[in-house]
């Protein structure tokens, strides 16, 4: 239920919607998110599973921490949906809706950090609230003139009825073609710096198109028609994957080097001192040395992470 202030809070962000020199408040952005998140639950029901949805909120917030905007004030709120469809809905103000049917594509735990910080990443960079400020921008500057005359009981129900019709519009319009191109190959680029920050694999949205693009189920498709041509999503998606990898590369040759070189002090001083010119010809066999004698834990994270997923993967 919509409080008096939230209502007002609405209003005001509906004739924000005139003035594009005025950004919205996060208050008017949170209220705004919480109106298309009850719009998209009067087509979907919750997702009766706390443990699933623990687990999909530990995942996707420990994502958001690495977001564009990590620290929003009502935090981020992800809820899965009752359905086999596949689809998700990223609101203004934190929110994201995603369904079981879309969570049953991914076969790990990279791939559905990947799904989730894809659709953090339309929330973090505002591009549900680009996309609502723009819709149905003309009808609402209209209808506020009309109502220039009007008493303010009926200026503010008829305010309510328009601007809740066009949320109600955009949802169903999101549903079907989904955000522009740009804002999904954004998306895309944000939520791969986010899966490396946050030490998954950047490479697992590449996994997730194709496991997307090559499904045969109908109720999939739908989602896959909602983003940009696979084969050029995935052509960006493996350069910056690339890029990805060098960096952990070099950085993983750093840390490396860096504990081989605490092992060495007890070691020969002149000795150790004098393959320290060659900082190029240390770093390369050091890194090599460094990886067979260091004592790594045998329980990697990977692997924690994958018997976690097996042990969730049932409540899909």
């Amino acid at each position: 239920m919509i409080t008096p202030e939230q209502s007002r809070l609405i209003l005001e962000a509906v004739r924000s919607f005139q003035i594009e020199s005025e950004p919205f408040t996060y208050e008017e952005e949170y209220v705004i998110g919480r109106v298309v998140a009850a719009a998209v639950l009067s087509q979907y029901q919750v997702y009766d599973q706390p443990e699933l949805t623990a687990y999909i909120n530990k995942i996707g917030q420990g994502l958001a921490f690495y977001s564009a905007r990590p620290c929003l004030p009502e935090g981020y709120h992800i809820l899965v949906l009752d359905s086999e469809e596949a689809h998700a809905f990223a609101a203004p103000g934190g929110f994201v809706l995603i369904t079981r049917g879309l969570l049953k594509l991914t076969g790990n735990e990279d791939m559905l950090a990947a799904l989730l910080a894809h659709e953090i990443s339309h929330t973090a960079l505002g591009h549900g609230l680009l996309a609502l400020t723009s819709y149905r921008m003309g009808d609402l500057a209209k209808y506020y003139v009309m109502l220039s005359t009007e008493s303010a009981q009926s200026y503010n129900k008829e305010a309510m009825e328009l601007f809740l019709a066009a949320v109600h519009d955009f949802v169903s319009l999101i549903s079907v073609q989904g955000y522009s191109q740009v804002m999904e190959f954004e998306a895309d680029a944000e939520a791969m710096r986010m899966l490396y920050e946050a030490e998954y694999r950047p490479s697992a949205l590449g996994d997730f198109v194709v496991t997307l693009e090559n499904s045969k189920d109908e109720r999939f498709q739908q989602y896959s028609m909602q983003h940009p041509l696979a084969e050029d999503r995935l052509s960006r998606i493996g350069s910056l994957a690339e890029e990805y990898s060098q960096r952990a590369e070099l950085e993983h040759r750093k840390e490396c080097v860096q504990r081989l070189d605490s092992l060495l002090q007890n070691e020969d001083e002149s000795w150790h001192n004098s393959n320290l010119a060659c900082e190029q010809g240390f770093l390369d066999s050091g890194y090599e040395l460094a990886k067979e004698n260091l004592i790594i834990s045998p329980v990697s994270l990977e692997l924690l992470r994958q018997e976690r997923f097996e042990a969730i993967r049932p409540l899909f």
